[in-house]
């Protein structure tokens, strides 16, 4: 007996949903898995063809930076507003202060600063400030060594400019081996050199010195002319 048309229908849909095997079915897979793999291997080239010339452009930006640098400048290390701070012989405070530091390449302690300043406090208390155009401030043995034209301001009045001094920070001492000009509470001074002794409280004019006091003639023509 011949199936009828319903029974037909019917094993025609069973074989329909059955899943397909062989060759045509793999085919079909490989086409449906390249139909996504294609789009997003075409997204990513995209994006590559955007962001590789930023990428090459700040790469060779970086190198040419660094090669450009001179030895002198990668060895020593340089610093804007630098400030040392640190205690002398008696646990007083003093500051040191520059424009510009650089350390000295292969030295640790040895700093060159550019406009530097200190400010210290002596024994009795007075306060002692100097600057000068350039200075060498080693940090171990704390002494400033200033040139250029060295100022020193002192908190008793005086007032005293020379071409070069050495200062010594933790003794709170200093010394001027060249021609000094300065004044005062009791007039104008100059000198051969001077000396900041007794760990700040007195300052020493060396050498020919002259005093010329207010409202008198020069005076003092010979050495160690002191004053507090």
């Amino acid at each position: 007996m011949l199936p009828s048309a319903t029974e037909r229908l019917a094993a025609l849909r069973h074989r329909l949903r059955r899943p397909q095997t062989g060759p045509f079915s793999s085919y079909s897979r490989f086409v449906g898995f390249m139909k996504v793999l294609l789009p997003a291997l075409a997204a990513v080239l995209l994006g590559l063809v955007v962001v590789w010339p930023k990428l090459a452009l700040e790469d060779k930006r970086f190198q040419v930076g660094f090669a450009k640098l001179p030895s002198k400048e990668v060895e020593s290390l340089a610093m804007q507003n630098a400030r040392y701070f640190g205690l002398d012989e008696s646990n007083r405070p003093y500051a040191v202060t520059a424009d510009l530091a650089k350390q000295q390449p292969g030295s640790r302690d040895l700093i060159h600063l550019t406009a530097p300043k200190a400010d210290f406090t002596s024994t009795s208390g007075a306060n002692i400030v100097v600057d000068a155009a350039t200075g060498v401030y080693n940090q171990v043995t704390k002494t400033l060594d200033l040139a250029g034209g060295v100022n020193l301001y002192h908190d008793a009045g005086y007032e005293l400019h020379t071409p070069t001094a050495v200062f010594d920070l933790a003794r709170n001492t200093g010394r001027g081996l060249e021609p000094v000009e300065g004044h005062g509470p009791q007039g104008r001074i100059q000198s051969a050199g001077f000396e900041l002794a007794g760990k700040g409280r007195d300052i020493t004019f060396t050498g020919k010195a002259a005093l010329t006091l207010r409202g008198a003639s020069p005076q003092g023509q010979g050495k160690g002319a002191k004053r507090r």
